[in-house]
Order: C-alpha cells, then sequence, then structure tokens
C-alpha cells in the first residue's frame, strides 16, 4: 500500500498524505519507472492555469514547486493529480506487478499517491497543455495498478485515453447490468443514461461506453 512511503501525517494512506517519501532506492516489493510524460488531471489543470492568469512559466514552477515539496503531484487545492506514462527502470525481486526493466508502462493509478521525482526541472514543457514531458522517476507500490503499452501507440493519445479509464469502464458495468436486469424482468423499455459534464474526455468516453453496453439513448 506504500505506508513506508507516507512522510507526514504519520499513518495515512500515500493518497492522503501531505508528503511522501520519493527516495530513488527501492523496496522489493516496489518498482521503480523512468518518468517520460505526465498527465495532469484536467480540473487541476485548469485551476493553475486560471490562478496564473495563462501564464506557462508561472504553471510549470508550481508545478515542480508542488512536486519537490509533496514527493508527489497532488494539486493541493483540487487534491487530484493525474497518471504517467514511462519504462521500467528496476523492478524489485517481490514485486507482484510482473514487471521487468524496459517495459514501456502506464500507470492507472493516481499521481496522488505515486512518489515521483522530476530531475529536467520540466525543460521541455512549455505550461499550456496537461500533457507534461519530463524526465525523472516514480515508484509503484505492489497495490498500485499500471499496463504495459503496445509499441506501436502513440504516447499521447495513451495518455488521453488511460487517464479517464476508470470512468467509462465503470459506466459500461453499472449500465449493462442495469439493462440485464430490465431485459429480465420483461420490462422492454429502452434505458436512458444521463452523464452530467459529457463535453470532458472521461464523460465523451463515458456516453460510447453506456451505448455500447446497451443503452437506447445517452444525453
Amino acid at each position: 500500500m506504500g505506508l513506508h512511503r507516507v512522510v507526514e501525517p504519520a499513518g495515512v494512506l500515500p493518497q492522503a498524505a501531505w508528503r511522501l517519501d520519493a527516495s530513488r532506492e527501492i523496496a522489493a516489493n516496489e518498482v521503480r519507472i523512468r518518468v517520460e510524460r505526465l498527465n495532469l488531471d484536467a480540473a487541476s489543470f485548469r485551476q493553475l492555469w486560471e490562478k496564473h492568469g495563462g501564464d506557462g512559466d508561472a504553471v510549470r514552477a508550481e508545478v515542480l514547486e508542488i512536486v519537490g515539496t509533496r514527493g508527489k503531484m497532488q494539486n493541493p487545492v483540487t487534491g487530484s493529480g493525474g497518471m504517467l506514462i514511462g519504462t521500467v527502470d528496476e523492478a524489485g525481486r517481490r514485486s507482484p506487478l510482473g514487471f521487468k526493466p524496459g517495459d514501456r508502462v502506464a500507470t492507472l493509478v493516481s499521481l496522488t499517491l505515486t512518489p515521483l521525482v522530476i530531475t529536467d526541472g520540466l525543460a521541455r514543457w512549455d505550461g499550456r497543455s496537461e500533457q507534461v514531458p519530463c524526465d525523472g522517476y516514480a515508484i509503484l507500490f505492489a497495490r498500485s495498478i499500471a499496463a504495459v503499452l503496445p509499441p506501436d501507440e502513440d504516447p499521447q493519445l495513451s495518455l488521453a485515453v488511460l487517464d479517464v479509464c476508470g470512468a467509462p469502464a465503470l459506466t459500461a458495468r453499472v449500465v449493462s447490468r442495469y439493462v440485464t436486469d430490465r431485459q429480465r424482468s420483461g420490462d422492454s423499455r429502452p434505458v436512458t443514461v444521463a452523464v452530467i459534464g459529457g463535453a470532458g474526455k472521461s464523460g465523451s468516453l463515458s456516453l460510447a461506453a453506456a451505448r455500447r453496453a446497451g443503452a437506447g439513448r445517452t444525453v
């Protein structure tokens, strides 16, 4: 669970912690990722962008400050983080994740609970987009989740899709279960699914997932 990485306050899970230990050395059940690109949570980036009036340099400076201070990327205002892609640098001998050095992966757990260090000062990022090219490393715990990326998949597409993969997956499960229950009861009326905030990435994909799961109408 990564409890040993919590610096303060003591006794909480990594996501609830204010600061994590992002030391490079890994425990036997951890994995270290050389980070290639971050994808900041949309709400977090929007808050930073509006706070600094669209000043990309100021946004970049604050992201560096957050990561340097907290040992993770967790916007203190929105509480959100994002996810990352990178290459496995080292896997502990007791890690249950099954990764080996050289695997290119996308994390499916939030940056709010992922120890992170940025080593290049975000020199290649202009602070004007959610996707952040960078060098550094991150630590995955035994209970972290990540997916090996296909070699021919564009990293920017991977970030855009996998960043919100939980929402459409949950939508598909809930809608398909509801549709099945309606059919078993003999109710043939079409199912309508409403997604609030459907204009964003997660909302748009959730609408598509609901339609594929059997919804007769999505709004």
